[in-house]
């Protein structure tokens, strides 16, 4: 079954779920798009768009505070050419989706799951005999979405079927709840991977970062600082 393109609806179901794992406020609709408060010294906030038009261009030039990024469902290059140079283009990454339940996959000896609750995730870490984590990921129940974030494999635990049994753990708790639809956004190496588990990308993913504020805005404020 191929799945949809995305759409706004589409995108906030993914962005509430990001927000609840990390216990932040939801995004709410802005400048044609949406806006989560994020409030960390790493992030301010960020703003997700569908495409690269004039409403992300109009919401990038009202920006002036370094680390506020902007998203949208678009190739790097596209992000590029609709924003200014001052804007700086990340590595792209893949929405995926997947509608139903996955094969699940055995957790390799040596390795035992622990799972806990953290905000408005269900988190499972895979430990090693040591008790140290292994692989960690976290799925938000929220409606009929099941939102999968933070799926990470130590490198020392590479390669030894650690990604497809932490899926597999994870899913099991979107398939007790009953819900059918799947989102994630991943990186290039956790691409592949959920391609085999019969996932499907949806669109790129692309990021942009303010990283600093523009020279003569920043001149300008020191200057009206020392005047006062």
């Amino acid at each position: 079954m191929t799945l949809p393109p995305p759409d706004l609806d589409l995108l906030e179901r993914w962005l509430r779920g990001w927000s609840l794992a990390r216990g932040l406020p939801l995004p709410r609709h802005q400048h044609g798009g949406l806006l989560v408060e994020v409030g960390r010294p790493d992030q301010l906030r960020r703003h997700l768009f569908v495409d690269a038009g004039a409403a992300l261009q109009q919401c990038a030039a009202t920006i002036d505070a370094p680390r506020v990024f902007i998203k949208a469902t678009v190739l790097p290059a596209q992000l590029r050419a609709a924003l200014p140079a001052r804007w700086q283009i990340e590595s792209v990454r893949h929405l995926m989706g997947r509608d139903g339940p996955m094969a699940c996959a055995p957790i390799p000896p040596g390795y035992t799951a622990a799972v806990a609750r953290e905000h408005g995730a269900s988190v499972v870490r895979l430990l090693d005999d040591a008790g140290q984590v292994a692989a960690s990921g976290a799925v938000v129940i929220d409606g009929a979405t099941a939102i999968f974030d933070n799926i990470d494999t130590a490198a020392a635990h590479r390669r030894r079927g650690l990604g497809r049994a932490l899926m597999g753990a994870l899913d099991a708790l979107a398939r007790q709840a009953g819900v059918s639809e799947r989102l994630l956004v991943a990186t290039d190496a956790g691409r592949a991977l959920y391609l085999q588990l019969g996932w499907q990308v949806l669109a790129p993913y692309a990021t942009a970062v303010l990283k600093d504020a523009p020279f003569g805005r920043l001149a300008g404020a020191s200057l009206r600082w020392r005047q006062h």
